[in-house]
């Protein structure tokens, strides 16, 4: 799994389809790898079987419905004590995803905090000039726990409305007018009622969040989304579910304050790595929360930082995603010339291919030296370190290659300096604290590699 994928906030193009002809409009669509499916398929689909509105509002339990249904609940039950003391999350969801988190193992439960006993972080004036932002009180080592919270709401990335979309058609209405009215329709029906479902406090602070989308181009709701969404990870329907048509049901969330966690470098007098975070968020489904960490060292009074792009994507490529934001990143790795850093930042893609090669290499052939592999990935790390890329992928390879290594040689000092930063960093990423046993030299050395690379040497010898 390419994490620089998954960390990324909702990638939402929210277009309107392909052509005027196309009657499965998206709004929005998220940008994968998969390849956008051929409007001429969903000419042929019943469109009985597409839902355009709210099927079921709070089902009780046992109740039957569709995997293709669109559900209005708040998560978890306001029958569980998580609810009144950590809040619920609006939610409109697919009856698949529906049945998926009601079927998920130890849901619902309540959430995990950070062990601080006060906030490692504080909301602030922005020094971006764009409103509030997310400040660390403290030193915040990589994989350090900053924050824990329910979204404020969770709702699909796309929704179809073939039939609206062809009412459009026979009204003879094209264009920017024809994207808008779906855009209002689907915001109107769909995400309306999802705002309404909040209470008072909780529509104060996601009316107050950001919205980079001019006035006029989407509604309010609308907008803070495609601004502010999160990925919503363990929500989703099956690709091959034929409600969803192909596009994997993804889901967006918004928060009171991890959104303030700003991708930074948005105004262009300042000359930050906007595309170099701070830090990582990963979605809990048993607690129905947000879990946001450091994904390297953070010092007192740095503001925290996400990325809402593939970080080790060409400059060109992240600028015209983020367009879709509303803003235009200035950050060192963002303005021209951008060759130099384009050009490493696509070495270090590479890379990824040659670690276990060049690993392979070092174990056949003795007269290599014994720092091969490490000086080989140290090398990376410092292209890694240059760019700001530690929250990437490519760092835990390079990271993992030089703890191999470490064991191959029986380096214990070795092992326990780079095993803990690998295991800090699965931390940053994942929440797992299981993995900080990649530095316990006790665990590594019942590994049957251990000191691989000194019994080569003494076979030769």
């Amino acid at each position: 799994m390419e994490r620089d994928t998954v960390a990324q906030s909702i990638r939402d193009r929210w277009t309107v389809g392909d052509t005027e002809d196309d009657q499965c409009d998206r709004i929005p669509q998220s940008r994968s790898n998969r390849d956008v499916a051929d409007p001429a398929t969903h000419l042929t689909r019943d469109p009985a079987h597409v839902p355009e509105q709210i099927t079921y509002i709070s089902p009780p339990p046992g109740a039957s419905f569709s995997d293709t249904d669109f559900i209005l609940v708040s998560l978890p039950p306001s029958t569980h004590p998580s609810a009144s003391l950590h809040g619920q999350t609006s939610c409109l969801l697919r009856g698949g995803a529906y049945k998926h988190i009601l079927a998920t193992p130890g849901f619902p439960c309540a959430p995990t905090f950070p062990s601080s006993s006060s906030p490692v972080y504080i909301i602030a004036p922005s020094r971006h000039g764009l409103g509030l932002g997310m400040f660390a009180t403290c030193d915040l080592e990589i994989g350090a726990h900053i924050l824990t919270e329910r979204p404020l709401t969770v709702t699909p990335t796309t929704i179809r409305m073939p039939v609206f979309a062809a009412e459009l058609d026979r009204s003879n209405v094209r264009g920017e007018e024809r994207r808008k009215a779906i855009m209002g329709e689907w915001e109107r029906r769909f995400l309306d009622p999802v705002f309404n479902g909040m209470g008072k406090e909780e529509k104060e602070a996601f009316a107050g969040l950001a919205n980079c989308h001019a006035e006029g181009e989407c509604g309010m709701v609308l907008g803070v989304i495609r601004t502010n969404g999160f990925e919503v990870e363990g929500v989703r329907e099956d690709e091959e579910d034929e409600g969803v048509d192909g596009e994997g049901g993804e889901y967006a969330g918004v928060c009171r304050d991890m959104c303030r966690a700003n991708h930074r470098s948005f105004a262009i007098q300042f000359n930050l790595h906007s595309c170099s975070p701070s830090a990582d968020r990963l979605f809990d489904v048993p607690s129905f929360s947000f879990q946001l960490r450091a994904t390297r060292f953070i010092k007192a009074g740095e503001e925290i930082s996400v990325s809402y792009c593939t970080v080790l994507d060409p400059a060109v490529e992240r600028q015209s995603y983020l367009t879709s934001y509303g803003f235009t990143c200035t950050c060192t790795a963002c303005l021209p010339p951008t060759h130099a850093s384009d050009t490493r930042r696509a070495l270090l893609r590479s890379s990824i291919d040659e670690i276990d090669d060049t690993f392979d290499e070092w174990l056949a052939d003795p007269l290599l030296a014994d720092d091969f592999v490490l000086k080989s990935s140290l090398r990376w790390i410092r292209v890694i370190e240059k760019e700001g890329l530690e929250a990437s992928d490519v760092y835990r390879h390079h990271l993992h290659a030089l703890v191999r290594a470490c064991v191959a040689l029986g380096d214990e000092e070795g092992v326990m300096r780079y095993g803990r930063t690998l295991g800090l960093w699965w931390l940053g990423q994942s929440g797992r604290e299981d993995m900080l046993k990649m530095g316990d030299v006790k665990y590594l050395r019942g590994r049957p590699d251990w000191g691989m690379r000194v019994w080569e040497e003494h076979v030769e010898e």
